[in-house]
């Protein structure tokens, strides 16, 4: 019936066919989308009357524009209506987007408005450019206003590394635009000369590199590269020196040391300048004389730093530094350090006496230490109770041994467990126990 409508954007569309002749029920019908061909018949978005004969789209955009048509079915005879459906030309069309009247959308360079009677009217954006002197005005592919470009020529290695009597590059770079090599000079700054065509330097093809042949004391200058581009200029400027002469001040007597806990350790840094300040620091924090277990003192021309008595929290890293006239210098010395050990070591462990008898009824004890010799003081013998220290009693040496003697006046009552608590170099150890077990007299 309307093979050619056209429905106005969001409103629903009717499409109509028509049976001639004959009767017709619903389920005889169908209705199909050409491209694709899709039976649309029961689709959600589309409504189909009682009778079957009218097709409408509920909300018309454009994805709705396509070709329709209806299936009619009878007597095993097909027949067809097609429809061509379109959005009313009061809309605009760009790119496969639909606008309504009045719509303002960006196209590329230009700003667009859909006007009545679906007529899309464009106009070119404004710019408003105004580069600074030191800025390049350029426009990059696909933007639609120039830009202004600071900063578009840089040095590379504006303090370029440098070896006496080796060659060195300078390098400028230029960002965002093309360049040729006569746009491109270089100078050196003191005093002020054009060095471009100088046959003691060379010059890349491109223009942006400069050359030092052979570096020495009389090419320690500032240089500059200067391009031109477009009535503006801009350069990257250099500092060209020989380093320092490198200067020892210091060096390790030894760069590895070690201790046993509770000895001592020095660690020695020989001074190879007369006028130099010596400081120390160990694990990033200072050492100062007198504090803690820390000496530090001059001798034979060497500075030493001791730990006494040395600690296990002294391991790590020590760095001498010193500091001469204008330069600095230092070394690492690497500290390493194990426990002491100490051995306790019972002749027995069980020992039972008789009161009353006078042969001799004695307690002993080897102790062996990696560093360090105790004495009868060092050394003492206590009863335990209830597992805990209760009495204590001295001891005897002989060699390593330690010995406490229960003479024929002992009693049942000094039975018990016995262990002996030895210091070394600041530090106790506790033996296992010995039990002592008296039985009283017959």
């Amino acid at each position: 019936v309307n093979p050619n409508p056209a429905g106005p954007f969001g409103e629903p569309l009717e499409l109509t066919c028509r049976v001639n002749g004959v009767d017709v029920k619903k389920g005889d019908i169908r209705w199909f989308k050409l491209q694709p061909l899709k039976d649309i018949t029961n689709w959600k978005s589309y409504s189909v009357s009682d009778d079957g004969l009218t097709f409408t789209i509920l909300k018309m955009d454009a994805k709705m524009v396509n070709n329709y048509k209806c299936v009619v079915t009878k007597d095993g005879k097909t027949s067809e209506g097609n429809f061509e459906v379109s959005l009313q030309t009061d809309q605009c069309e760009d790119a496969g987007k639909l606008f309504n009247v009045g719509d303002n959308f960006e196209k590329g360079c230009q700003t667009c408005t859909c006007t009545a009677g679906g007529v899309l009217e464009c106009e070119d954006k404004e710019c408003d450019v105004d580069c600074g002197d030191d800025e390049l005005e350029i426009t990059n592919e696909g933007d639609c206003c120039p830009t202004c470009l600071a900063n578009w020529v840089e040095a590379v290695n504006p303090t370029p590394d440098t070896v006496n009597g080796q060659p060195v590059e300078l390098t400028c770079r230029v960002n965002g635009v093309e360049v040729k090599k006569g746009a491109v000079k270089w100078f050196k700054l003191e005093p002020l000369k054009d060095i471009t065509k100088w046959k003691m330097y060379d010059v890349s093809d491109d223009g942006l590199t400069l050359t030092i042949p052979k570096m020495e004391a009389r090419m320690e200058n500032g240089y500059k590269c200067v391009v031109t581009k477009n009535g503006k200029t801009a350069e990257g400027t250099f500092e060209v020196a020989l380093p320092d002469e490198e200067i020892d001040l210091v060096e390790a007597v030894e760069d590895k040391v070690a201790f046993v806990e509770g000895g001592k350790v020095v660690l020695r840094c020989k001074k190879l300048e007369k006028k130099i300040k010596i400081q120390w620091t160990c694990n990033g924090n200072e050492m100062v004389h007198g504090e803690g277990n820390v000496k530090i003192r001059t001798k034979n021309g060497n500075s030493e730093l001791e730990f006494k008595p040395a600690k296990l929290s002294d391991k790590g890293t020590c760095t001498c530094s010193a500091e001469g006239q204008g330069t600095t210098d230092s070394v690492d010395i690497q500290v390493g350090g194990v426990e002491n050990e100490v051995t306790i070591t019972p002749k027995v462990t069980e020992l039972t006496c008789k009161q009353g008898d006078a042969s001799r009824c004695v307690i002993e004890f080897d102790v062996t230490s990696t560093i360090g010799d105790p004495g009868a003081n060092d050394v003492k013998f206590w009863k335990l109770k209830d597992g805990e220290l209760d009495e204590k009693s001295s001891s005897s040496k002989e060699g390593n041994t330690f010995s406490r003697v229960f003479g024929q006046w002992k009693k049942p009552s000094r039975s018990g467990q016995y262990v002996v608590v030895v210091t070394v170099k600041g530090k106790t150890y506790q033996s296992e126990p010995v039990t002592l077990t008296v039985l009283p007299k017959d």
